[in-house]
């Protein structure tokens, strides 16, 4: 005979009264679909059977794939540093602008008229 369905809302494992993780409320409705930051110092299982396997792999690539490389990750990071000074100088510029909008104190009407007053509580 087959095993009845297990039902959704029971765990495989665990308190059978225990909710399911997904609804879990600390979790958040979706949060199992999010990917995290996984933060550790101790490596991954191969750094711990072949250590320093990432510096003989490094030391096994030609010349030109190691330029490559380190040419490629300094230009993606130059990339962005140049993107931000071009923002920056648009930016900048329209700043000095927008203060040329502020109100004149020469065209200020010192009176305020009643419908502010009775806002403010002034009245």
């Amino acid at each position: 005979q087959a095993a009845p369905p297990r039902r959704s809302n029971i765990p495989a494992r665990g308190r059978p009264d225990a909710r399911p993780r997904s609804d879990h409320p600390a979790l958040g409705r979706g949060a199992m679909l999010r990917s995290g930051v996984k933060r550790g110092g101790g490596g991954g299982i191969i750094d711990k059977m072949i250590p320093g396997y990432k510096d003989k792999m490094w030391a096994a690539l030609p010349q030109g794939v190691k330029q490559y490389k380190v040419k490629s990750e300094n230009d993606a990071f130059e990339s962005g540093i140049a993107s931000h000074q071009k923002w920056q100088s648009m930016f900048l510029s329209w700043k000095s602008t927008e203060q040329g909008f502020a109100p004149s104190q020469k065209h200020r009407k010192p009176a305020v008229d009643w419908r502010r007053q009775m806002e403010r509580g002034t009245m």
